[in-house]
C-alpha cells in the first residue's frame, strides 16, 4: 500500500514538471506580449482579451496546483497537504497574486501598465532553470549560454519596447512607419546600443530619450564586457574532460621527451591514451567509484557488470547477495594490442571477463591461433578453482577493456556463503579430475 502511495506521488510530480514547463512558455509568452502592447498602445480587446483572459486563467490554476502538487525537496518527495500549502504560502504564494490578479479590471484601464506585475513570475523562470542545471540533464556551461542568451534578447526586447514607448527616436519621424517596421528598427536600435556598436543611424531626439539611451548605453555597457567574460569561462569549461585530458597528455609527452623514449614506444603510449579518451573520455572508472558511497557504487558496478557475470557457468545458482559482492570487486583492466594477458606455463591467479574488444587464444610461440574471444566472453575461469599453470596464453588483437576477478578475491567472498562456497570447491574437485579444457586456463 506504501509503495503504491510512492509511485502515485512520484506519477503525479512527473505531471507537474510538464504542467511547469507549460507555465513557463506562457510565462515567456507574457514577458514578451504585455510591454510590446503596452508600447505600440494596442487596446486590451478582441485576440489579445482572449489572450489576457487565458494568461489569468494558466496562472490561476498553477496556484492551485502549487498547493496540492508533490514537489521534490533535497531529493525528498513531499506530498504532505499541510507542509506544501504551508511551503507555498511562505515562498511563492505573495508574488504570483500580484502577477496573476488583472488589477486593472479593478483601478480602470488608466492602470493598465500595472499589467507589468505579470513580470514577476519570470522568477520561476530563474528557478527553472537552476534546477536544469543542477539536474545534469545537458553539459552545464552549454546551458548557461542558452540560459544567457535567453535574458540577452529578453532585455533587448524590453529595451525597444520602452525606446518605442518614448516616441522611438528618429524612427517615429519617418513616413508612414507600420508597427512591425517599428519594432524591428527599435529592436535592431536596442541590440546595436547595449552591444556598444551603435552606428548612429537612429538617434534620440528629445531629452528622455537622450537619457533613456545613456541609461542603456551604460546597462549595455556592463552586459556587453559580463557576455564576454562569461562566455569565455562557458567556452572553457564547455569540455572539461577534453581540457583535463588534454594537459595529462601534455605532461606524458614532455616526460617522453625529456628522457628520450623511443619513437616507437611514444607512438604506443600516446595510441593507449588515446583509446582512454575515445572509449571512457578519459577518466579512470575505479576512480570515479571510489567517490561515490557503496550504495551508489553497488548500483553502478550491477549496471555495468552484472549481464557478464550472469553468463559464467559457475556463477549459476548464484544469489544476488553474492554477484553484488563479486561485482564491487572486479577490477578494471586495460590492454593494448599485442600485450599478453597471460602466458602459457604461468600459475593462475584469476579470470578475466571481456568487456570490449578481443582476444585470441594462442600457442606459448605465440604462431597457433586456438580460439578468437569478443565482448562478453570470459576466460582463465579455472584459475578460480585451483591453482595450476596456464595451458595456453591469451593475446590482445586491439585495446582491450577486461575485467579481473582475483582467487583471493572470490575466498574472501565465498566465506560470507558457505553453501556456494561447497559448490564451487565441488566444481573444482571435477574440473582438476577432467582432462581436456575447452578455454585457455
Amino acid at each position: 500500500m506504501h509503495e503504491d502511495l510512492i509511485a502515485t506521488n512520484y506519477k503525479e510530480s512527473r505531471v507537474k514538471h510538464y504542467w511547469d514547463a507549460f507555465v513557463l512558455l506562457v510565462t515567456t509568452a507574457v514577458a514578451v506580449e504585455i510591454p510590446l502592447r503596452l508600447s505600440l498602445r494596442i487596446p486590451l480587446e478582441g485576440g489579445w482579451l482572449i489572450f489576457d483572459v487565458f494568461l489569468t486563467l494558466v496562472f490561476a490554476i498553477d496556484m492551485i496546483v502549487n498547493f496540492f502538487a508533490p514537489v521534490m525537496i533535497d531529493g525528498q518527495l513531499v506530498a504532505d497537504r499541510k507542509s506544501l500549502v504551508r511551503r507555498y504560502l511562505k515562498g511563492w504564494f505573495v508574488l504570483d497574486v500580484l502577477a496573476t490578479v488583472p488589477w486593472d479590471v479593478f483601478f480602470g484601464s488608466a492602470a493598465e501598465s500595472v499589467r507589468l506585475l505579470r513580470l514577476l513570475r519570470l522568477a520561476h523562470i530563474a528557478t527553472f532553470m537552476q534546477r536544469l542545471i543542477k539536474a545534469n540533464v545537458i553539459n552545464a556551461s552549454l546551458l548557461r549560454m542558452v540560459f544567457l542568451a535567453f535574458w540577452i534578447t529578453l532585455f533587448a526586447h524590453w529595451c525597444a519596447c520602452g525606446w518605442i514607448a518614448l516616441g522611438a527616436g528618429s524612427i517615429g519621424t519617418e513616413w508612414r512607419v507600420d508597427s512591425t517596421l517599428l519594432y524591428i528598427r527599435s529592436f535592431y536600435w536596442a541590440v546595436t546600443t547595449i552591444a556598444t556598436i551603435g552606428y548612429g543611424d537612429i538617434i534620440p531626439l528629445t531629452p528622455i530619450q537622450t537619457v533613456y539611451t545613456i541609461l542603456v548605453e551604460i546597462i549595455g555597457a556592463g552586459i556587453y564586457g559580463y557576455i564576454i567574460a562569461i562566455f569565455a569561462s562557458l567556452i572553457a569549461k564547455l569540455d572539461v574532460a577534453r581540457n583535463h585530458f588534454t594537459e595529462h597528455l601534455e605532461k606524458i609527452n614532455t616526460f617522453m621527451r625529456l628522457r628520450k623514449i623511443p619513437p616507437d614506444l611514444q607512438a604506443r603510449i600516446c595510441g593507449y591514451h588515446e583509446y582512454l579518451w575515445n572509449s571512457r573520455r578519459g577518466y579512470d572508472e575505479a576512480h570515479v567509484l571510489a567517490d561515490l558511497p557503496e550504495s551508489l557504487k553497488l548500483q553502478i558496478s550491477l549496471f555495468l557488470n552484472r549481464h557478464i557475470l550472469e553468463k559464467v557457468p559457475i556463477f549459476q545458482g548464484a544469489s544476488n547477495d553474492l554477484l553484488q559482492q563479486i561485482v564491487l570487486n572486479l577490477k578494471p583492466r586495460v590492454f593494448t594490442p599485442g600485450d599478453y594477458i597471460f602466458c602459457e606455463g604461468e600459475i593462475g591467479e584469476g579470470m578475466y571477463f571481456i568487456s570490449r574488444g578481443r582476444v585470441e587464444v594462442v600457442s606459448k610461440d605465440g604462431k597457433t591461433i586456438f580460439a578468437t574471444l569478443t565482448e562478453g566472453n570470459y576466460f582463465g575461469e579455472i584459475a578460480l578453482l585451483m591453482s595450476q599453470p596456464r595451458n595456453a596464453s591469451i593475446r590482445a588483437v586491439d585495446y582491450v577493456d577486461l575485467y579481473l576477478l582475483e582467487r583471493d578475491t572470490l575466498e574472501s567472498v565465498l566465506k560470507k556463503f558457505p553453501d556456494f562456497q561447497a559448490h564451487i570447491h565441488e566444481l573444482a574437485a571435477k574440473r582438476q579430475a577432467a582432462t581436456g579444457l575447452a578455454q585457455g586456463s
